[in-house]
């Protein structure tokens, strides 16, 4: 790297820290947020097109397919507790104006998540078949399950350099190069899922050519899940490699920093127990959900129902987590360069922003359920199951804008015990007892067992909301 290209790489890294600790607060939100969004989005379009894949199959393949997603998601959550990590001390860093230490915590962090990655994938492929267990699956869709899961571990190989370096490019304030990673990897999946699913070839309903590629059906979601999410491994390392402001990837510097694994172990812990007890909770929740009955409808009919519902919710969720990004960027910034005032306004000036599309979609998702069920199922029986307790969920869209976005701003600042404390409230105190009381022993089916859940989410928006609001996050060390 020459010393030309270097002055030029610290002149964009201190452009972008002024204007996040500078330019007008909301518009900042905004631009950084839309970038994440739009990758959000893609991220939405491809869960969505795996689940109407499925649902062009039939019932056991969504239902094998929405228990490898919650399975899948455990990686994700893994590493992302050394996410958490990178992007609080990289923003603190670049505000408190020390470009070198916050290059030696990207280094040291894509060391230690893709060393996590490589141990999930393992893990996952080894545990397999004792998932499927606990989800009582049996028959094709025990099949279907066992070897999808197989597949789809594998796919998180290089999920370590991904997500590291994408959780690294955003504390600096670079949203759009993970943005183009990343929705690079979801419309290759697309593509790559579309045609191992049908194949191709003259039989093909993509395009006529030689029949160089058969029909894999179910097997090939997961095919294109595992090409993508590979191919974006290699993706991140030559962004990273290209450089982006203050971060540069040099081989010299891949060498972990005791003091920095410290600091990574000091904020991970409480977001690992965070994560663990949500996805520990979120698995239960699922065995929860193959026990609900509701006659005349088959458990894969009720479970199918909730995937596909909690699939088209993620138009939310994803949202939520692109300006919770851009909040958590700023806010970290922010208290790196002691503008606490502007820190704390971040968190509630982003909720806000979030709140007027999540006012949308609940309007979108009250009036349009049935019809939002019969485009993604092809069962009438599905659509029946589940487009009532859909309704019901549309009311609770704004709460879990709330708590999403005020818990990245948290995490943003180094403060990761209060939303582990409220996960463990909501999800393993609230929603699985009453999931289980009123979905299961009482019998109302799968809208009594997602009252669980909207009781979860609205415990977890208030407690946050108390949480920011009391400000004493704002002397978080980090």
């Amino acid at each position: 790297m020459s010393d030309s290209s270097k002055t030029i790489s610290h002149k964009d890294g201190a452009l972008k820290t002024h204007q996040i600790l500078h330019s007008h607060l909301g518009q900042r939100i905004l631009i950084l947020a839309l970038p994440t969004l739009l990758q959000q989005l893609l991220t939405f379009c491809v869960a969505l097109f795996d689940t109407w894949l499925s649902g062009r199959i039939d019932a056991a393949a969504t239902s094998a397919i929405g228990m490898a997603a919650y399975i899948g998601w455990l990686a994700g959550l893994v590493v992302s507790t050394v996410c958490i990590g990178t992007t609080a001390m990289v923003a603190r860093h670049l505000g408190a104006g020390e470009p070198a230490q916050a290059n030696r915590v990207m280094h040291t962090a894509l060391i230690a998540g893709q060393l996590v990655s490589l141990g999930m994938s393992a893990f996952l492929y080894w545990m397999a078949p004792i998932f499927v267990m606990a989800f009582a699956l049996d028959g094709q869709t025990a099949v279907i399950g066992l070897n999808y899961l197989r597949m789809d571990a594998i796919g998180h190989g290089l999920s370590g350099i991904v997500f590291v370096g994408a959780a690294a490019l955003r504390g600096s304030g670079d949203m759009a190069r993970p943005m183009l990673v990343l929705g690079a990897i979801n419309v290759l999946n697309i593509i790559l899922s579309c045609c191992f699913v049908y194949g191709i070839g003259p039989e093909s309903p993509i395009f006529a050519a030689t029949d160089w590629l058969s029909a894999l059906g179910v097997y090939g979601i997961a095919a294109g899940t595992v090409c993508a999410r590979l191919a974006g491994g290699l993706m991140m390392a030559c962004v990273l490699l290209s450089g982006s402001g203050a971060l540069r990837f040099q081989m010299r510097l891949m060498r972990p920093d005791p003091q920095i694994i410290r600091r990574l172990i000091h904020l991970g812990g409480f977001a690992a127990a965070d994560n663990l007890s949500n996805w520990l909770g979120q698995f239960s929740f699922l065995i929860i959900i193959r026990n609900v009955t509701g006659m005349p409808f088959s458990a894969d009919v009720i479970f199918a129902a909730h995937m596909v519902g909690l699939q088209v919710e993620a138009i939310t969720y994803l949202p939520a987590i692109a300006w919770g990004q851009s909040a958590a960027a700023i806010t970290g910034q922010c208290l790196g360069a002691r503008k606490v005032r502007r820190a704390f306004r971040t968190g509630i000036v982003a909720t806000l922003q979030c709140c007027v599309l999540g006012l949308v979609v609940t309007v979108a998702f009250f009036w349009g359920a049935e019809t939002i069920y019969r485009t993604m199922h092809s069962d009438p029986q599905i659509t029946s199951v589940g487009a009532a307790p859909f309704r019901a969920m549309a009311l609770f869209q704004i709460p879990l804008i709330v708590f999403l976005v005020l818990k990245f701003a948290l995490h943003g600042a180094g403060d990761t015990q209060w939303p582990m404390i409220a996960t463990i409230g909501g999800t393993i105190c609230l929603r699985l007892p009453l999931a289980w009381l009123l979905g299961v022993y009482l019998g109302m089916g799968l809208l009594g067992a997602w009252m669980g859940m909207f009781v979860d989410v609205t415990f977890r928006a208030a407690v946050l909301s108390w949480r920011y609001l009391g400000r004493s996050w704002l002397r978080r060390q980090v």
